[in-house]
């Protein structure tokens, strides 16, 4: 894949038309994190979205992007590809339909897939993925219509509410997209196990995991969880993050059994020796903006 080398046993993740989660930068240092379809050529990937959409303008203003392409099922192998990212001068609009033939076997993208009014007031524009990362797992994981959008400055107190309506996809069996930032300022975004309490996301990790040191440094971060059954819904959370260690293994135990149907993570999931060397803490994030559903992609 250009000059990263990807493991022979996830490549065909990104040759199949699998929902990704593309992970861009927003003008205020926030991630944000979207559905979209992609397509693997020559070791670059390329993604097709709308001039007048926001991860066009972050793309353009910042142009480096994580994507995430997880397998469905209970394999739940999946492939991170960071990259630097350049708009690509091959034809818009004929991609855009090929994309749309391969994801849905319908074409033209406007007009068979949305609505054909939409071309006057929205423009395709190609972006091409140059590899420079690629990481891959399971690491210890076993076996529309757009809608409104709730938002506040993040010196609130209140929080925008979870709606009811998607609260079910942030929990098992969906592994949640989660993005945070890496030293270097790019976006780590890999499958993470979550459940909703009250109006906060919680997500297990360690102090000493990439995850956990991320957040420590840059409390922030993104989740985007999609519906297996259908791309087009999903809910992405940008929030601010508390890293908690009190009952922190009660919280993975939690997910491990909701996910798995073992009452334990230590010595089912993960070696029970392991658990002497890691410092469990519970990341809680707390919605800043809630954005649920696109008409399209």
């Amino acid at each position: 894949m250009g000059g990263v080398t990807v493991s022979a046993a996830h490549l065909d993740l990104l040759d199949r038309p699998l929902p990704a989660a593309l992970t861009t930068e927003m003008p205020d240092g926030r991630l944000q994190s979207t559905v979209v379809w992609y397509q693997h050529e020559g070791g670059h990937l390329y993604i097709n979205t709308m001039r007048e959409f926001q991860k066009a303008r972050n793309l353009g203003a910042r142009p480096r992007a994580t994507l995430l392409v997880v397998e469905p099922g209970e394999a739940a192998r999946w492939i991170e590809v960071r990259a630097d990212v350049v708009a690509d001068d091959r034809d818009p609009l004929a991609h855009l339909d090929e994309l749309a033939r391969r994801y849905t076997g319908r074409r033209p993208y406007f007009g068979a897939v949305v609505p054909a009014e939409l071309a006057k007031v929205e423009h395709p524009v190609v972006f091409r993925l140059q590899p420079v990362a690629v990481m891959t797992g399971p690491r210890h994981f076993p076996g529309g219509q757009r809608a409104g959008v709730l938002s506040i400055s993040a010196d609130c107190v209140d929080e925008p509410a979870i709606p009811a309506s998607h609260r079910n996809l942030l929990g098992a069996p969906n592994l949640a997209a989660l993005s945070t930032r890496l030293p270097s300022g790019r976006a780590q975004t890999q499958p993470v196990w979550c459940v909703v309490d009250g109006n906060d996301v919680l997500v297990a990790t360690t102090r000493q995991r990439r995850k956990g040191r991320n957040l420590t440094a840059d409390p922030r971060a993104t989740v985007l969880a999609v519906d297996s059954a259908d791309s087009g819904r999903w809910i992405e959370i940008r929030g601010d993050v508390t890293l908690d260690e009190r009952g922190a293994l009660a919280v993975l135990d939690r997910l491990t059994y909701e996910y798995t149907g073992h009452a334990h993570y230590y010595g089912t999931v993960y070696p029970a020796e392991q658990q002497r060397h890691e410092n469990r803490v519970t990341a809680r994030i707390h919605p800043r903006r809630i954005t649920c559903d696109a008409v399209h992609h």
